[in-house]
């Protein structure tokens, strides 16, 4: 697959059939997202990967916990949407709007959250708390890197902080240390029919975006 092609294809799906990812694809998948760059090779991310019974423990206590009602604590605090600056507002504001018009209604968007989109395989992305902040400019690099591995190999995946709300659910069952800052979430799967896999969010304009001096 050619990357341009990669690149289109790799969108957020948050609907994932029961067929799991062999062990092979995902080691292969985690190899390729090593190219990604890393500040003076560092190398700092660490990967945790759970499937199988693991995920089944983890999607279970989840979605109890969604349905009580518990408020999320991830361990890189998210900042109120009103915060982020007026343009960013405005595209957030946008993109439900966008999700309610193409499905109709917000509860399947709602829905996979609660059970974890059924993904197959989650991945858990880590930085040591000592670790300088450049080092989440390379565990971006390196989650976007691993999602466009995956999609190269017909595996869709979406990151979210749904994943990562309840750090304390995926510290017991994966067995994160202690001197480790649990950062992002992405969840791995073979993408089915459902309608809410179609869903393109939109982008800015590239001249609202980009500053060209000459």
């Amino acid at each position: 697959m050619e990357f341009h092609e990669v690149l289109e294809k790799r969108i957020g799906k948050r609907s994932f059939s029961d067929k799991p990812i062999s062990e092979e694809l995902i080691c292969e998948i985690v190899k390729d997202a090593q190219r990604a760059p890393s500040w003076a090779n560092a190398q700092a991310t660490h990967v945790y990967i759970a499937t199988g019974e693991t995920l089944k423990k983890i999607k279970a206590e989840h979605f109890e916990r969604v349905g009580k009602g518990e408020k999320g604590n991830s361990e890189i605090p998210t900042v109120s949407r009103n915060n982020w600056g007026e343009k960013s507002v405005a595209s957030q504001d946008q993109l439900m709007k966008d999700w309610k018009d193409f499905l109709g209604d917000l509860a399947p968007f709602i829905n996979s959250q609660k059970v974890l989109y059924n993904a197959s395989a989650m991945v858990y992305l880590t930085v040591p708390k000592t670790a300088p902040q450049w080092a989440l400019i390379d565990l971006g690099a390196f989650g976007q890197t691993l999602m466009f591995a995956a999609c190269a190999r017909g595996i869709g995946s979406t990151p979210a902080h749904e994943i990562v709300k309840f750090p304390d659910e995926v510290r017991k069952y994966v067995n994160i240390p202690d001197d480790e800052t649990l950062v992002m979430g992405i969840a791995l799967g073979y993408p089915t029919d459902e309608k809410i896999n179609d869903f393109v969010s939109k982008r800015i304009p590239v001249e609202e975006v980009l500053t060209l001096k000459k």
